[in-house]
């Protein structure tokens, strides 16, 4: 009777902890990223009363004879399976659509989370909204790319540096389309090609071509405001019969520093590129394709891709890589601890994190404008919490019938 009493003393504790288990899981049913978690029994001790005996002659084997001394508390287990996604309003609300976690940090120790709850702080970094710890990732080298080396995570921060984009100067003007061959030699087609400076002013230039003859042209530039017959640059231009261009693909426009409106320190120059020029019976549809300069801009966004690419968009209309968020896997991510503030951490049994980009290496997508809900299931829950109190329930019978047996035994002194 004393062993019943052990047992159901054991049963008692474990439900109580399993019970503790499932009420926090309910407690959790709406916060970002948690994972529940259950908590499993095994059997504890048997106590052998007699042992087993092999099959002799005529006679069969006997069976050992063992009494159970009750149950241990096995496993509490976290699940991590996806959560629910909900959308957000805000552009740094990030979920994880498959394996990993991001990755925070506070001083040297790293921790690991599917709550993504992040904001840019007074730095510009970016940190958890829970409890304030920046979020590592890549940031642009030197040249503007982004490496995956591990040993270059750092935090993802956007500083003053890239907040604006200096101006660029006009090196390079493209021209693409056609020019009438059905023009009579000495008519003239006008193109106007907005370039900058390097202190980031516009200018317009006017690109004049007039046909002097069968199958060749002349062109010449100059600023919108100089005088019409100012030059700034000019050339000729001689096509096949096909209409491809077999002379003059290209031309240099020079515009002194102080020829320009605004009184520059530096000659604006750059080439006129004709290659993409034809010369067929069509209209005439001639344009300038695109230039490479650039007025000064300043950071009016940010938005997230699936990789975990911070893209700035600029008043100037660039755009532009700022960072990446990296993500981590496990091998093991029932073994990591619960460390508080939806976070985990490595264990001895989780394995090292596998650390890369989003979309690479086995690691999920990252959503923008989501969250990742919690994973407790509330009727599966109910339910075990329903087993747990029958459980407990069963167990305090086995100590008050013991009891019961017992004050039996005092009895029999009467």
């Amino acid at each position: 009777m004393m062993r019943s009493l052990f047992a159901g003393v054991s049963g008692l504790q474990n439900h109580q902890v399993r019970m503790d288990v499932i009420g926090n899981n309910i407690a959790n049913v709406n916060t970002v990223g948690f994972k529940y978690s259950r908590a499993t029994f095994k059997e504890a001790l048997s106590q052998t009363l007699a042992a087993a005996s092999a099959p002799q002659g005529n006679r069969g084997g006997v069976n050992a004879q063992q009494v159970g001394l009750g149950s241990r508390l096995g496993s509490i287990d976290v699940i991590h399976t996806q959560g629910g996604t909900q959308s957000s309003s805000s552009e740094t609300d990030l979920a994880i659509e498959g394996n990993g976690f991001f990755i925070l940090v506070d001083g040297d120790k790293r921790y690991y989370t599917r709550a993504g709850m992040f904001e840019f702080d007074g730095t510009g970094t970016l940190t958890s909204k829970l409890n304030g710890l920046p979020v590592l990732g890549y940031l642009p080298d030197a040249t503007g790319n982004i490496s995956s080396n591990t040993t270059q995570l750092k935090k993802i921060q956007i500083t003053e540096d890239v907040r604006s984009i200096t101006p660029q100067a006009t090196t390079e003007v493209v021209l693409s389309g056609n020019i009438s061959s059905a023009l009579n030699d000495g008519e003239s087609v006008v193109r106007i090609a907005t370039v900058y400076d390097a202190n980031g002013d516009t200018h317009r230039v006017l690109i004049t071509f007039t046909k002097t003859g069968l199958n060749n042209w002349s062109w010449t530039a100059r600023l919108e405001t100089d005088d019409p017959s100012e030059s700034r640059g000019d050339g000729t231009i001689e096509f096949n019969d096909n209409g491809t261009i077999s002379a003059g693909h290209t031309g240099t426009v020079t515009i002194p520093a102080g020829a320009l409106p605004l009184v520059e320190s530096t000659d604006l120059v750059f080439t006129l590129d004709f290659n993409g020029v034809r010369q067929f019976a069509d209209e005439t549809s001639v344009a300038v394709l695109r230039q490479d300069g650039l007025p000064k801009g300043e950071l009016d966004g940010i938005s997230i891709d699936r990789s975990g690419t911070l893209i700035g968009s600029y008043s100037n209309g660039l755009i532009k890589e700022l960072g990446r968020i990296a993500l981590a896997r496990f091998e093991n991510p029932p073994g990591l601890l619960k460390v508080g503030d939806t976070m985990f951490a490595e264990s001895v049994n989780s394995g090292d994190a596998v650390i890369g980009m989003a979309n690479t290496s086995g690691l999920g997508a990252i959503m923008s404008n989501s969250l990742e809900m919690s994973n407790v299931d509330l009727s599966n829950e109910f339910t075990e919490m329903i087993i747990t109190q029958r459980g407990f329930q069963a167990n305090s019978r086995i100590i008050t019938s013991a009891d019961e047996m017992l004050q039996e035994l005092v009895n029999l002194k009467r």
